[in-house]
C-alpha cells in the first residue's frame, strides 16, 4: 500500500527541518540524507497511526501549489502496512 505526501524542507544552518503540510509537526536531519530518512520514517508511522485509529488518510496537497522561500518540496513515498498494529 504505497501512498506519497509532500514534505517541505527547510535549510537551518547546516541542516534541514521537514514538515508536512497534512500532519501535524515535523521532523530534522543534520543533512538531506538524514533529513530523508527521517520523513519517511515520519510519515510510516503518522499513516499507520491513522490506519490504526480507523481514520481515513488525507488527501496529499498538490505539490505545485506550495510555496517555499527557504527550501524546497519533495514528494516522499512511504508503505505503512509493515507498521500497522
Amino acid at each position: 500500500m504505497l501512498k506519497t505526501y509532500p514534505a517541505i524542507f527547510h535549510k537551518e544552518g547546516t541542516g534541514y527541518w521537514v514538515e508536512f503540510p497534512e500532519f501535524g509537526g515535523g521532523t530534522e536531519g543534520k543533512n538531506i540524507e538524514e533529513a530523508m530518512k527521517n520523513a519517511r520514517e515520519m510519515l510510516e508511522n503518522v499513516l499507520a497511526s491513522y490506519i490504526d485509529e480507523g481514520m481515513a488518510l488525507p488527501t496529499p496537497s498538490d505539490i505545485l501549489k506550495i510555496e517555499v522561500s527557504d527550501g524546497f518540496v519533495s514528494m516522499i513515498q512511504v508503505d505503512p502496512a509493515p507498521f500497522v498494529r
